[in-house]
């Protein structure tokens, strides 16, 4: 082997050193950057070992809640718990025994265990499962159950859940959040921000050697409190919306209509008592879910219930004369007939009649030729039927007021053709029920903070003032007859006087027409009362009601309407005012027995009770009369007499074909029928005597 020179070794340990110190210097000048800048790699080693060291954990915050105006909650923050099963052998607490956990689990949930057990043994391959919906919203007394159970792999983990604690309580006035905690509907979605809190948290330095997780002195450690939602207080009355939930549910359960709604408000501040729709939001259930608030977001034609302002701006303008009588049955704008509900009418009738008969030729007529359709239309808009009320809740709906040709200015006044919302309803009536002035509806009284200190609270406002006091005076009274005397019968209370309207509403075919069928309606009946110092407002409607065959509109609707009225005027200390008031003139009468009594005087006393006699013979004592006695009858309804002696015709010229039919019982004549409507043609003459022939009539409809 050939030897190694010095010369060689010397030069090889001085590129080694030189290598050596090379190195040394890179490391040490990147030592020197990371000290003096404390970065590597665009990694702050500072905030990297901060958040080595720094345990941060967020501190929810509660959502506020959603209160009656007496305190009850209705919306709240509530621990509950969700099962959650290990189904893997790594972890040594796994499920071991489907079927047994599927069982004992089964007892628990009220649930079926084959359908847990489905549940549980879906993907065995998953570290852990959830039950669904059967898993969630445990509720702490479930949770202590589970725990004595001993199950192995089941484990509950708590979580915070939004509540209604009384279900679909007032549900679409107080709304709904998704899983996640927003709102989707009500009060709700309206007032999420205000009801959201804002989430704190805490700080603390631990020792971040070997992860020990050990505390560091308590200097080091920064918190930020959580901040709980505000709470809103409401205007609605537990005891009273209870009363209207129970009232609806029982209506609907008999009826199963395919709509309701009722709203209660108080006319002298436009608080909202009570409110509710069906179907409802069902908030605990995922079966049955209507978010549409049909109270605020439903225009439809509200039928006979618009009377009530077209009345109130004819008796403003001085322009309505209840003893004035004008010729009901049909009436013709621009080549269009409108007729009465019932076709035929009453003859000539007063409007006071007409009004208690809710004649839509009088309410034409009053609009027309009394106001004027441009004054008429003034009036709607000061009523608010142009503008959205302003309700404190979302997605409150107008309805449209058709006001471009004659036909629709007409059929607007008894309410056909143009919509309105229950809401806009309810909101003009408090001009009627509080003296003129027309308030403000809401739902929302006040707003709290956690502590309890109002940062926020509501106070009435009135809207407009579309009619006097006196206007709104006479209104009233008037519209008590209706209830007294007229089609709102079903509707009066024991110990309260009523003033008020029904409405029978057409359906829209979707095609240009309406629905048919004597279920195809939308029944509803709005009213004030007491009449003399009104306190509550109700209306209530009632869509498709299924009626039996002895059954009318109405009775539904009543069966809502009278227990929610009597027990809210009770509730709120109201003054019977049955006996006090002057009640206007009794528009119906039992018939007497007139047999037997004499011809002059039973015609005499007919006329003292305003109905009109027929005079049927040449005798002067009677024999009989058409309707028989206890007929109940309203002012100038025909009362056929049969009298001793030979039978005379009378004149039976406008007569409908069912008076005629009530002469031919009467007098035992024949009648041959030619046409329909009204009596154009007798082929026994009046004053002729009626024998053994037959009666030949033509009839033909009226403005045809």
């Amino acid at each position: 082997m050939k030897p190694i020179k010095s010369s060689d070794m010397n030069r090889g340990s001085l590129i080694l050193s030189l290598l050596f110190l090379g190195l040394f210097i890179i490391v040490l000048a990147r030592f020197i950057f990371i000290m003096t800048t404390g970065h590597i790699h665009s990694v702050n080693l500072i905030d990297s070992k901060e958040k080595l060291i720094t345990n941060k954990e967020t501190l929810k915050s509660t959502r506020g809640e959603i209160l009656t105006r007496e305190g009850q909650k209705l919306a709240v923050e509530s621990q509950v718990y969700t099962i959650v099963a290990i189904l893997s052998k790594e972890n040594p607490n796994h499920v071991k025994d489907f079927s047994l956990t599927a069982e004992k689990l089964s007892n628990v949930l009220k649930a079926d265990s084959k359908k847990i057990k489905e549940l549980l043994t879906h993907n065995k391959t998953a570290y852990q499962v959830e039950l669904g919906s059967l898993g969630k919203n445990i509720t702490y007394t479930q949770m202590q159950e589970i725990n004595k159970l001993k199950l192995p792999g089941i484990v509950l983990v708590p979580e915070m859940k939004r509540l209604y604690p009384f279900g679909d309580f007032a549900s679409h006035v107080v709304g709904i959040t998704n899983f996640e905690g927003d709102g989707i509907a009500g009060i709700e979605k309206e007032y999420s921000k205000l009801l959201s809190g804002k989430d704190g948290y805490i700080e603390e330095k631990v020792d971040g050697f070997l992860n020990s997780g050990l505390r560091l002195p308590s200097d080091s450690t920064a918190s930020k409190p959580p901040t709980n939602g505000n709470n809103i207080v409401t205007t609605l009355d537990m005891s009273i919306q209870t009363v209207l939930e129970d009232s609806m549910n029982q209506v609907n359960e008999k009826f199963h209509p395919s709509k309701m709604i009722g709203i209660v408000m108080d006319p002298r501040t436009g608080e909202v008592l009570a409110l509710s729709n069906r179907p409802s939001i069902y908030p605990n259930k995922d079966d049955e879910v209507n978010y549409i608030n049909y109270a605020i977001s439903y225009p439809f034609e509200p039928g006979s219930t618009m009377k009530i302002f077209t009345l109130a701006a004819a008796i403003n303008e001085g322009v309505y004369h209840g003893s004035e009588t004008y010729k009901s049955g049909s009436i013709t704008i621009s080549g269009e007939t409108i007729s009465d509900h019932n076709d035929y009418g009453w003859g000539t009738i007063s409007f006071d009649k007409g009004l208690q008969l809710s004649s839509n030729v009088a309410f034409t007529i009053l609009a027309k030729d009394k106001l004027g359709f441009e004054k008429f239309y003034s009036y709607l808009q000061k009523f608010g039927f142009n503008n959205t009320t302003g309700i404190d809740l979302n997605n409150e709906k107008k309805g449209k007021i058709l006001n471009s040709i004659p036909i629709q200015k007409a059929t607007t006044s008894f309410g056909q053709g143009s919509t309105v919302s229950p809401i806009q309803l309810v909101t003009a009536a408090s001009a009627i029920a509080n003296d003129g002035k027309m308030m403000k509806p809401y739902v929302i009284k006040k707003v709290t903070n956690e502590k309890g200190k109002a940062i926020k609270e509501k106070a009435p406002e009135v809207i407009d003032t579309p009619i006097t006091k006196d206007t709104a005076t006479k209104t009233r009274s008037l519209l008590a007859s209706v209830v007294n005397d007229g089609t709102g019968k079903n509707f009066s209370l024991e110990d309260y006087q009523v003033a008020g309207k029904t409405g029978t509403a057409q359906i829209p075919d979707g095609n240009g027409g309406y629905q048919t069928g004597r279920n195809n309606y939308i029944f509803s009946f709005l009213g004030i009362a007491p009449v003399q110092n009104p306190k509550l407002i109700v209306y209530v409607a009632v869509e498709k009601p299924q009626l039996a065959a002895n059954q009318v509109g109405s009775n539904p609707v009543s069966e809502v309407f009278n227990p929610v009225m009597d027990y809210g005027l009770k509730k709120l200390d109201a003054t019977s005012d049955k006996g006090k008031e002057t009640k206007p003139e009794k528009t119906t009468k039992i018939l007497k027995d007139y047999e037997n009594k004499s011809m002059k005087e039973s015609v005499d006393e007919l006329k003292e009770l305003r109905l009109n006699p027929i005079i049927v013979g040449k005798g002067d004592r009677v024999v009989a009369t058409s309707p028989q006695k206890g007929t109940e009858l309203i002012n100038g309804s025909k009362v056929l007499i049969k009298t001793n002696g030979d039978l005379i015709m009378p004149n039976i010229l406008n007569w409908s074909h069912r008076e005629v039919m009530e002469l031919s019982t009467l007098t035992g004549v024949e009648v041959d029928y030619e046409g329909s409507g009204f009596v154009t043609s007798q082929s026994i003459k009046h004053g002729e005597k009626i024998g053994n022939g037959k009666l030949k009539v033509i009839l033909k409809e009226k403005n045809k």
